[in-house]
């Protein structure tokens, strides 16, 4: 009866950590610059202009929500790049808007706010329905044995691996849908890449997780005829002043 007991209680350790749906991942997210570059632009300017953007997020989880949203703030500051050559002023502002995405595990619904040009939005809909396919790859993400996930979405070749440790079907930046908290992604290899920089599981501050208020209330529908007719017109613009703008907005094609 005794050895009993004691394997009891050396199981139950083991258990708690497996089980657990409590806790914070924080993920660098990396976005390739794809930018039409004139051929006449000055090469010193096309040497200042990074290939990539990377940021830090959080996403914040228990058994019936999660939200996603910058972890640090300061470290997510606009970058502005500035060269004059030959009395042409080239500006560029590589901007990245507030983009938080709040999922409600339990109904199924998510509220994504996203700033455009200095408005805020709330997209509110159901939970994306990834076509996911299980490969039966694995692999070690930190201390957790994930299995990967493939699908073509809105013509994204995304692949995701995910912890069943944590049985939870959400992730970073609106991705879930799979039998364990998303981890990783890679959207057409490479182009975007979330990878989890630490993973903190247990219980969180109450209050922690708050749904997105403060905004205007549209559809996803609404939401991008919205952008594409804003983003029309910025391409219709041609400037004055020798000055060229170029402004690289995160697009997230959920």
């Amino acid at each position: 009866m005794k050895s009993r007991l004691f394997l009891f209680v050396l199981l139950l350790p083991f258990f708690s950590i497996a089980q657990q749906t409590e806790g914070e991942v924080v993920y660098t997210e990396t976005i390739k610059m794809q930018i039409d570059l004139p051929d006449d632009m000055d090469e010193k300017m096309k040497a200042m202009i990074p290939s990539s953007q990377s940021y830090t997020k959080s996403l914040i989880f228990n058994e019936k929500e999660s939200l996603y949203n910058d972890w640090d703030a300061g470290e997510n500051e606009d970058l502005e790049i500035s060269h004059e050559e030959d009395g042409m002023d080239f500006q560029m502002v590589m901007k990245r808007p507030e983009n938080v995405f709040y999922t409600d595990l339990v109904n199924k619904s998510i509220v994504n706010k996203q700033e455009f040009f200095g408005r805020n939005f709330l997209i509110s809909g159901e939970v994306t329905a990834y076509p996911w396919k299980l490969t039966g790859e694995q692999k070690k993400i930190n201390d957790f044995i994930c299995q990967k996930a493939t699908c073509v979405h809105n013509e994204q070749n995304i692949e995701a691996w995910f912890a069943p440790q944590v049985p939870l079907s959400t992730g970073p930046s609106g991705y879930g849908g799979l039998p364990g908290l998303i981890l990783e992604v890679d959207v057409n290899d490479g182009e975007r890449t979330i990878t989890p920089l630490k993973i903190n599981l247990g219980e969180i501050q109450e209050n922690k997780i708050e749904k997105p208020t403060k905004g205007k209330k549209v559809t996803k529908e609404e939401f991008t005829k919205i952008r594409d007719e804003k983003m029309k017109e910025m391409n219709a613009e041609t400037g004055g002043g020798g000055v060229i703008k170029m402004i690289v907005t995160d697009d997230v094609r959920n």
